[in-house]
């Protein structure tokens, strides 16, 4: 069967990889035709649009560039016409992919949304959408479901994405991905200060200033690979600190503590037993507009997830140097208080469950496609 996926981001790259694998062990006739990124043409060959030139973000940049917008629209719609899928399969994106799959409703195409977008945080009538125009709406997080189902969206919680992709690294021996990361003996506090390079500019000026009161850890920064060294080092000044590039899952494994800026990588944290203290920056105006439209009470996935506070949050205005380093002392120095913590993790282990989330998707996809036959 033809199966067409839309991945923007690079999440979306690498679940949609691992998604396109297990669906070829359903199906080993599987053509597949897609918008996403390196892992994903390592899977299936080129992409009709690289992820690349779908990176923007923010209201600014989206307005800037609506002639790009309507451009990849029209490719990727022509791309779905000629390809003529049994199948299409948004994954996350939803700037994009809520617009598109009314079009797919439209035009009589079948479409299951695998990692459906956050609109439990902002926008919650974007859920009707789901309702309206997909065939079904695989979940990543186990509480989404039921809020789905207050919309009458037909979902399903099929696994976390991330507990099945760290596992080689939480499986492997830390003595020796610390050999492999150069690193000496020295306990290791991890820095991952973001992706984008405004949130970086915001974030880790403040970390940066930790290395003085903690001489006896060594700080290293998970590094992005759109960033040189010397990106990094511009914000950090004279800071004693160390990039370390494409090893962020193994960073985390051997560090004692971790200081996160808020996304997937907190979740990766919990995961690998991390204990963190999640920071968040904004421009003001951002953060405002933020204030308005987001309506949970937790930006980690951590506490989303546990629906509790687990992992201190530093946001906005409580994210200064002298708050992060009494969070930080707290961790390396309270030992009921980084127990407790870790204890959090293995209620999060035990929510998030046992299903390969890949391998559940591509279950359901397949047999969603073989239905359109």
């Amino acid at each position: 069967m033809k199966y067409f996926l839309i991945a923007g981001e690079p999440s979306g790259d690498q679940h949609g990889s691992a998604l396109m694998r297990s669906i070829r062990q359903l199906d080993p006739e599987a053509e597949f035709r897609f918008l996403g990124g390196d892992f994903m043409e390592r899977t299936g060959g080129p992409a009709v649009i690289h992820i690349r030139e779908l990176s923007f973000m923010g209201f600014s940049q989206v307005f800037t560039r609506l002639p790009d917008i309507r451009r990849y629209f029209n490719i990727c719609k022509s791309a779905i016409l000629e390809f003529n899928p049994d199948i299409v399969i948004p994954i996350d994106y939803g700037g994009f992919n809520l617009r598109l799959i009314r079009w797919l409703k439209k035009n009589h195409l079948r479409s299951v949304y695998y990692i459906t977008p956050k609109v439990w945080a902002w926008m919650p009538s974007r859920a009707r959408k789901l309702a309206m125009y997909t065939d079904k709406a695989l979940c990543v997080l186990p509480f989404e479901p039921a809020f789905l189902d207050n919309y009458g969206v037909v979902s399903e919680y099929v696994g976390s994405p991330v507990k099945e992709y760290i596992l080689p690294v939480k499986n492997a021996d830390p003595a020796r991905l610390r050999i492999d990361l150069g690193l000496d003996p020295k306990p290791v506090i991890a820095l991952l200060p973001g992706s984008r390079r405004q949130e970086i500019s915001m974030i880790l000026p403040v970390m940066s200033r930790l290395t003085v009161q903690f001489p006896d850890y060594r700080f290293v920064i998970g590094g992005h690979p759109n960033f040189p060294e010397k990106f990094y080092q511009d914000f950090s000044g004279s800071a004693p600190i160390q990039v370390i590039y494409g090893k962020t899952l193994e960073l985390l494994r051997i560090a004692d503590a971790a200081l996160v800026t808020s996304g997937t990588a907190t979740l990766e944290a919990g995961l690998l037993g991390v204990p963190q203290v999640v920071c968040y920056k904004s421009a003001i105006v951002s953060w405002l507009i933020a204030r308005i439209v987001i309506r949970v009470r937790y930006i980690s996935l951590v506490n989303l997830i546990l629906q509790r506070s687990c992992v201190e949050e530093l946001i906005q205005f409580s994210y200064t140097a002298g708050n992060l380093r009494l969070s930080l002392e707290k961790i390396l120095n309270d030992p009921a208080g980084r127990q407790e913590i870790l204890n959090g993790y293995r209620e999060l282990n035990d929510r998030l469950g046992v299903k390969e989330a890949s391998k559940a998707a591509a279950a359901i996809v397949y047999c969603t496609a073989a239905q359109s036959r």
